[in-house]
């Protein structure tokens, strides 16, 4: 019994206890003559052990019957009763309905991100996430590490996010980025090997502590290393050199104190942009976005592009401006939206 599911168990539990209270009320109905609703209400208060008042028939089949119905209905309904309070009481059941509620959340998703770790680094990421809106999910195998409140609500898989049913219960199929943040590089290794051979397609960022690890990461397929100390070093070292240079930066990429962000777009082959020269597509003047640069296959990345260049499909355009002028340009690079009149 102890094995089945809680809501399993809850069922069965209350099923035991419906039989035995219609099977005493199916004896009274026989027994004393009584109706339907006295038959239950003998049943009850007898079960029960309340015996208000005895209704009916009290003949000596009707005695010889509340006798065994006693014997052998009150262990029945006692049992019933303490499983049904274990239930309530370890929490069982409701840490059950608590886990369904999540696998709904959980299908619902939908090119999300999935974070593996909620150390420091994935914590941070996670408030990163949080802040622009993006859905993720996090995989942590340490309970504590998700009672933060700053993340209260959030979807917390507690599990090994290097098994495989933990990764396809976070909808690793459906997801469009995965995030290796484990302590470990060799951990961050095999959460890239398995992500990838789930779904080859997923773009994987992967934090690799040691130097050195890079080759490994990348042979797992890793599309991005990240190595927070060297980060870290450059950008000390970055911040006496050109301090000035570091402000404008954190400006444009910390949303917090400017609504401006930088993001590559794609051209989609249905877009009205795919073959436009820049000039005459006018982007900055109907959206507001400024073109920092274009990407093309096997020509690697065009800074300041001039009025005379052109949007191709396939281009990876660097865009910079608020967040409603980003989603503009996006709608109509992606062939959603209609050229401006």
């Amino acid at each position: 019994m102890r094995d089945l599911p809680p809501l399993h168990r809850f069922r069965f539990t209350v099923l035991l206890l419906a039989l035995v209270v219609c099977v005493g009320a199916a004896g009274y109905h026989l027994m004393s003559r009584t109706d339907l609703v006295d038959s239950f209400y003998m049943a009850v208060t007898t079960l029960f052990t309340v015996g208000f008042r005895e209704l009916g028939q009290v003949s000596t089949g009707s005695k010889l019957f509340t006798i065994g119905y006693l014997v052998a209905g009150l262990g029945v309904a006692t049992y019933a009763l303490s499983n049904l309070t274990a239930l309530i009481v370890e929490g069982d059941l409701q840490g059950y309905l608590r886990e369904r509620r999540m696998d709904k959340r959980l299908d619902s998703l939908q090119d999300h991100i999935i974070v593996c770790g909620l150390g420091k680094m994935g914590f941070q990421a996670v408030l990163e996430l949080k802040a622009s809106g993006v859905p993720f999910v996090v995989i942590e195998q340490d309970n504590q590490k998700g009672n933060n409140p700053r993340i209260s609500g959030e979807i917390i898989l507690h599990g090994n996010a290097m098994h495989e049913h933990i990764l396809e219960r976070a909808g690793i199929r459906r997801a469009r980025g995965l995030m290796a943040a484990l302590t470990s590089d060799a951990d961050n290794v095999l959460v890239t090997l398995m992500a990838k051979e789930l779904n080859p397609g997923l773009l994987v960022v992967a934090r690799n502590a040691k130097l050195g690890t890079e080759r490994q990461l990348k042979a797992a397929g890793a599309t991005h290393i990240v190595s927070p100390y060297e980060i870290g070093g450059r950008r000390m070292a970055a911040l006496l050199m050109n301090p000035n240079l570091m402000d404008m930066f954190d400006i444009v990429l910390n949303q917090d104190q400017l609504e401006l962000g930088l993001e590559r777009i794609q051209i989609h082959p249905s877009s009205w942009m795919a073959g436009k020269v820049l000039r005459d597509a006018r982007m900055r003047d109907t959206t507001g976005c400024l073109i920092v640069g274009i990407r093309r296959e096997g020509q690697g990345l065009h800074f300041n592009p001039q009025g005379s260049d052109s949007f191709e499909a396939g281009d990876e355009v660097l865009v910079m401006g608020p967040t409603a002028a980003l989603k503009s340009f996006e709608s109509q690079a992606r062939g959603e939206s209609e050229p401006p009149r």
